[in-house]
């Protein structure tokens, strides 16, 4: 290995992307716009390329990994550890709840998620990408945030969360407490982020902007969980009165759905406030990009307003939690296809066409372009100081012969 790259244009031979009309280096996608060079693979849209994941070579866009939705940063095996983590995370859940231990779940619950993906920042490099102080004040807005509003709705919501899930609240306050709470919630829980990117100015990629979006949403949660349920500690370490039925319920919505849904929605906000055009390229759609992502954002708030009507309704506790778990599920996707638009539309900034990379999703080495020839990742889907890095230390290739 050497920083000098010793790159001819022989070695990366072109031919010509049908999308962007432009000669490229033969692969499977056109290292500059990321369509398949081989048009008659892609059927669908090809502003969308629904069936390679710009995170995630190999991947359909509609795909529900929750590994390369919620942590994209990181390579395909780098996410193997965090599906533990949060394989790890359930269990902990359904043991407090099948023991009785309503401390134990509203700590793993309140904790667990926005503890996991304080270490993904750490794993995928973004702390190096984004200044410690960045990322210390978007939390620290988020946990203010979260028990300041937990302690001004406190009175509103006493009875729907001092007891076990499904007591209801009837009456006038159907609309206030349904709609209003968790509406105020889910627009408080993406300040940090807004804030952020206005007091904090600097380089701009759609991945920056997951992160504290989803950072700050987090911690909004976690702290109006622990916050709002503090009182459930009083019980003792054993709460042999609780039904099982209830406390299971409670650790799926507050441990699962509740924070997988924040970090989704805060992460989309955050790439949408973070995304960049590029200026020599506004056709194909990109345009409308940051639009669109406001749009999925703004119809995932408004189901999640919905929940709130779930929860002070008299409804079955299972037919709560299955409402939860299907927003999740769309929040999850929302999220996927929005980080896949942002980073297959964004502006990838100076590229060396005539210099080889090598590529942390699939292992070959490549031009230094916005997209892997060969698999079609995003080069922004790996962190600034892992780009840094491999451009520091380009691969050369070894002439070997007969001696």
């Amino acid at each position: 290995m050497t920083t000098d790259s010793g790159a001819t244009d022989d070695e990366f031979p072109t031919m010509e992307c049908a999308r962007c009309e432009m000669a490229v280096p033969a692969g499977e996608f056109c290292g500059w716009c990321g369509d398949y060079l081989d048009d008659t693979k892609n059927k669908g849209p090809k502003w969308l390329r629904a069936k390679a994941f710009s995170a995630s070579p190999g991947e359909h866009l509609l795909r529900p990994n929750i590994g390369s939705s919620l942590f994209p940063h990181l390579p395909p095996a780098s996410r193997i550890v965090f599906l533990i983590g949060l394989g790890l995370l359930l269990a902990a859940l359904v043991g407090a709840a099948l023991f009785r231990l309503p401390a134990a779940l509203i700590t793993v619950a309140a904790l667990g998620l926005p503890l996991l993906f304080l270490i993904y920042l750490q794993e995928a490099d973004v702390h190096r990408d984004i200044p410690s102080s960045t990322l210390i004040l978007t939390a620290a807005i988020g946990i203010g945030l979260g028990v300041g509003w937990v302690l001004l709705t406190g009175a509103a919501v006493a009875r729907s969360y001092g007891v076990p899930l499904g007591a209801g609240i009837t009456g006038g306050r159907l609309l206030r407490d349904g709609l209003g709470v968790p509406v105020g919630g889910m627009v408080l829980m993406l300040v940090p982020a807004t804030l952020v990117r206005l007091i904090r100015p600097g380089p701009r990629e759609a991945l920056d902007g997951f992160a504290l979006g989803a950072l700050g949403a987090l911690m909004f949660t976690g702290a109006a969980t622990l916050t709002r349920l503090a009182p459930q500690f009083s019980v003792g370490m054993i709460a042999r009165a609780r039904p099982m039925e209830g406390l299971i319920v409670e650790a799926g919505i507050r441990g699962v759905a509740v924070p997988l849904t924040a970090a989704c929605v805060g992460g989309l906000v955050g790439t949408a406030l973070w995304f960049t055009r590029p200026a020599d390229r506004k056709q194909h759609g990109r345009n409308y990009i940051r639009l669109v992502l406001a749009a999925m954002a703004f119809i995932v708030i408004a189901m999640y307003a919905l929940l709130g009507l779930v929860d002070v309704a008299r409804v079955p506790q299972f037919l709560q939690l299955s409402v939860h778990l299907t927003m999740t599920a769309i929040a999850l996707l929302a999220l996927r296809v929005g980080v896949h638009l942002a980073l297959l539309h964004e502006d990838h900034g100076e590229m060396h066409e005539h210099d080889p990379i090598l590529c942390p999703h699939c292992g070959h080495v490549v031009p230094d372009l916005a997209f892997c020839v060969a698999c079609g990742a995003s080069i922004h889907a790996a962190s600034r100081s892992s780009r840094q890095l491999r451009r520091d230390i380009r691969p050369v290739r070894i002439e070997t012969g007969e001696p």
